[in-house]
């Protein structure tokens, strides 16, 4: 597999993910890919036959590693409420600017 991808076939990854690249950013992810693309040549040649996996936990291990969850009052809603000059008392929640759709 070639490790030092062109111009053009960095065109052709951005064009498939729909993105809009500069030329500046087309050469920066060509050397960049291409690195990513070296380093995975790498992993592909070291000689894994007969080694255990090890990485990450085991069920009984992620369960130990837990902790409990302890139960604590709320803050009281009006508390919560007062400081805000937008807050809908009656509804009993913050109001906030629109963002989506505006």
């Amino acid at each position: 597999m070639p490790t030092d991808l062109s111009p053009a076939e960095v065109r052709r990854i951005a064009a498939l993910a729909r993105l809009e690249l500069t030329d500046e950013e087309v050469e920066v992810f060509a050397v960049q890919l291409s690195a990513i693309l070296r380093y995975a040549e790498q992993l592909q040649s070291v000689h894994t036959e007969g080694v255990a996996a090890s990485a990450g936990l085991t069920r009984a291990q992620a369960v130990e590693s837990l902790r409990g969850d302890t139960l604590l009052p709320s803050l009281p809603r009006e508390e919560a409420l007062r400081p805000s000059a937008n807050a809908d008392r009656t509804a009993g929640f913050f109001t906030v600017p629109r963002v989506l759709g505006s």
